[in-house]
């Protein structure tokens, strides 16, 4: 055993390593506060699993996840609309597919790759792209396609992909009349979706099944009468109790009263758990101030790295992590509609812990190799310029 662990060689940013660890070891504490021993089991295995995929994922060079990411693309778009052919329906939502007794949400690989395609298209056609035409081609196309494939059973995640899209390519130096024409656009394109869903739900719903869901839940969150928020937002109003109840210093691991009582306490709402059992420093401020701390590192390995693509892969994937993470939290609080995202790094779940960790790997990967120069003319940093 002595011998396995001498021969574990942690590459990569040491923040990052320790605050993967440490959130790692939060997460086992609160899933088993919260589902007990025998979610426990299956949340130490698929945890387990995540870091072994993060360690070898770190070893890879990161030029080849270019490579990885056009072939991750197409894949998606075929399991993606294998999701409407044969998808399995989990808690009224379509969004998984089963293939040899193994299920996964096909979302979570699209995710990841079309983050890596674009990173890989922004730092390949960083000149030809300042002409939208080609931006729309090489770029924008290419998210719309993923974007419009996820929408009709997961309107969040759609929303989330396509805002860290519109991020990385700010970073990637993408003209600003062009992202604020894509974000206008964008919000209209909402607006619509949700006054039809609106007014012709049935209609709306042959299309996309869960539009329904979305107008109650954005209706309930702008309502202003208590007895619609109680009777549509009961998840919120639990989180909130939780929250209440743990106050400053918390009521104690173990010792939450809101978890058999509040849904997915936890996966979706794991943070007002946290909050209750542990109190505000270690329950909210702790885990807030890591995904900073992340982000921050992330920042740091991009701005030192000599490759375009590297340091678009740093910014891109760890802010998508950190705003998942954010949005996760400000939904516990009843700052934001119910979206049914996960708290990466700590929520139990499946195929979203691998993916996690598999973005994690890719983050290290990039933080342990600078010289690889496929992708470079100039610098990370004098691109940012």
């Amino acid at each position: 055993m002595k011998a396995f662990i001498k021969n574990i060689n942690l590459e990569g940013d040491k923040v990052i390593w320790a605050i993967v660890l440490a959130l790692s070891i939060f997460s086992i504490l609160v899933v088993y506060s919260t589902a007990g021993w025998k979610f426990l089991f299956s949340h130490l295995i698929k945890l387990s699993i995540g870091l072994f995929f993060l360690y070898q994922v770190h070893k890879i060079k990161f030029k080849y996840f270019a490579k990885i990411g056009v072939l991750g693309f197409v894949v998606s778009i075929i399991l993606l609309i294998l999701v409407f052919i044969m998808g399995v329906t989990v808690n009224g939502a379509s969004r998984w597919l089963s293939i040899a007794g193994f299920q996964f949400q096909p979302s979570d690989i699209a995710k990841l790759s079309i983050l890596l395609f674009m990173a890989r298209q922004l730092s390949k056609y960083r000149n030809e792209i300042k002409d939208f035409t080609k931006l729309f081609l090489y770029v924008l196309a290419p998210l719309i396609v993923i974007c419009a494939l996820i929408l009709p059973n997961n309107f969040s995640t759609s929303a989330l992909i396509f805002l860290n899209g519109l991020v990385l390519m700010y970073v990637g130096r993408v003209k600003i009349k062009y992202i604020a024409s894509i974000i206008g656009i964008g919000f209209i394109g909402a607006l619509l979706i949700y006054g039809f869903a609106k007014t012709y739900p049935q209609s709306t719903n042959k299309i996309m099944p869960r539009s329904t869901t979305w107008v109650n839940r954005i209706d309930s969150y702008i309502s202003t009468e208590k007895k619609q928020e109680l009777d549509q937002d009961y998840q919120q109003q639990q989180a909130l109790v939780a929250i209440y109840n743990g106050g400053f210093s918390g009521v104690g691991p173990g010792k939450s009263t809101q978890r058999n009582i509040l849904p997915y306490s936890s996966s979706d709402f794991i943070f007002a758990i946290m909050v209750e059992e542990y109190g505000f420093i270690i329950g909210a401020v702790m885990p807030i101030l890591f995904y900073l701390i992340l982000f921050y590192r992330a920042l740091r390995v991009a701005i030192k790295i000599t490759s375009v693509f590297g340091g678009l892969l740093c910014v891109g994937l760890m802010f998508s992590l950190v705003f998942q993470a954010f949005i996760n939290m400000l939904v516990s609080v009843g700052f934001l509609p119910v979206t049914g995202q996960t708290l990466p790094l700590i929520s139990m779940g499946g195929t979203s812990i691998l993916f996690t960790c598999i973005t994690v790997g890719i983050i290290l990967s990039v933080s342990n190799d600078t010289s690889d120069r496929q992708y470079e003319t100039s610098s990370y940093n004098n691109f940012r310029r």
